[in-house]
């Protein structure tokens, strides 16, 4: 009897920390995002309706001369992340690889090695503007566009 009733009242715990959370998401949403110059009511809608940007990565080779290893059966498996600000959360695990941000012109801005066991990366508050995000692991580089 005491074990269903712990039961009945963490599931009912979990089902108001839940509704709470629904709440404070949609209370997020509605909060007025203050104009700034050269952004579009098209963009500023996008950005309030979802606090996290799930990233989406295309994915090539670094250096294509590199003698492959025996052809597998499934497909590379890209890295799943996230970005709020200039905070990146990995859903993933990407331990040990090279996070780099290349500007417009290419260059290299900021490179760092992912720490082992990292779910949150904070990027540098210098970096503003758009920036093609690259994940290197191996031969392969994972990559897509963001905007700080």
């Amino acid at each position: 009897m005491f074990k269903k009733s712990l039961v009945i009242t963490g599931l009912s715990l979990l089902v108001s920390l839940g509704a709470s959370a629904q709440e404070w998401a949609e209370e997020a949403k509605a909060e007025v995002v203050p104009e700034t110059v050269g952004t579009s009511s098209v963009q500023r809608a996008a950005r309030s309706m979802s606090l996290f940007n799930d990233l989406s990565l295309g994915v090539r080779l670094i250096d294509p001369s590199m003698p492959l290893r025996p052809i597998k059966r499934s497909p590379v498996m890209a890295p799943s992340l996230s970005i709020m600000d200039h905070t990146l959360y990995f859903a993933t695990s990407c331990d040990g690889c090279i996070l780099r941000m290349l500007n417009e012109d290419g260059e290299v801005e900021y490179e760092i090695e992912i720490p082992e066991n990292t779910s949150t990366l904070t990027l540098p508050y210098y970096l503003c503007g758009e920036y093609e995000l690259q994940i290197l692991r191996g031969n392969y580089c994972f990559f897509g566009i963001v905007e700080l």
